[in-house]
């Protein structure tokens, strides 16, 4: 099942970003602390993301009145490109690695010159060196990038505190990734699950003004119990609270 479908317009340069910007919306994001700072963790490498849709951009076959599909789906997100591979190279050869037949010349060479590309030949060893498991395959005539999601296996909550970050948007399909986790599972309290204080800091990590009552809503419990847990937190130095209850935010320390 997909999770969100939404369909982009622009020109070239943007519907790169804007596709990049709607895979990293729908999947989970977790969170590791460098020294005094948060940094995000994406479950997908954003430099293999990338690098696979600016060669979906670069390598499509434009001839085709198809467009370039981007899809989010519970267990992979898929980077689809209409037109097969070009000028007789295999997925053996892509994995090879430094391996490139430009199917539109002109295209790529403004990506170079725009320093989107770094070398011809880098892309593949790029998103290899990231995510190695990728996954290539030909059908119909559609070159397809497959990248599984880890949250899909078990035990990805309690090892990353991973926080659901989709929305709905004019023409989607489907569940919002939050809706449909909490949909899946009980509603649990405090008291009922260990993982709830680091399932709060999760949800902060996504969201430094995030409400008390979002979180009650999104965990499935109370606001008075969502007030109880962040108070701990507090007392144990972990969270902090700055400027006032509206208009203010939350700072996770450790």
């Amino acid at each position: 099942m997909i999770i969100d479908r939404h369909d982009m317009k622009g020109d070239i340069l943007e519907l790169i970003e804007e596709a990049q910007k709607y895979v990293l919306k729908n999947i989970h994001i977790g969170m590791r602390l460098e020294g005094l700072y948060r940094k995000d963790v994406p479950e997908i490498a954003k430099e293999a993301l990338r690098e696979a849709i600016i060669n979906a951009f670069c390598h499509r076959d434009y001839r085709d009145p198809d467009y370039v599909q981007v899809a989010v789906y519970k267990d992979r997100a898929e980077i689809r490109n209409p037109g097969g591979l070009f000028g007789g190279i295999t997925i053996a050869d892509l994995r090879k690695g430094h391996v490139s037949k430009r199917r539109n010349p002109l295209i790529a060479d403004l990506f170079r010159r725009i320093e989107m590309v770094e070398a011809w030949g880098r892309g593949m060893p790029l998103i290899l060196k990231y995510e190695p498991d990728v996954k290539f395959r030909e059908m119909a005539d559609i070159f397809i990038a497959a990248f599984d999601r880890p949250s899909y296996r078990s035990g990805f909550d309690e090892e990353h505190s991973p926080v659901a970050r989709g929305t709905t948007v004019g023409g989607t399909v489907g569940e919002k990734v939050g809706e449909a986790q909490e949909k899946s599972s009980p509603k649990s309290s405090p008291k009922s699950s260990p993982k709830t204080e680091e399932r709060i800091l999760a949800l902060i990590a996504g969201d430094s003004t995030i409400s008390t009552e979002r979180m009650g809503e999104r965990l499935g419990i109370s606001k008075r119990a969502v007030l109880k847990q962040t108070r701990k937190l507090q007392d144990e130095n972990r969270l902090k609270r700055i400027g006032p209850a509206k208009g203010g935010h939350w700072e996770v320390l450790k």
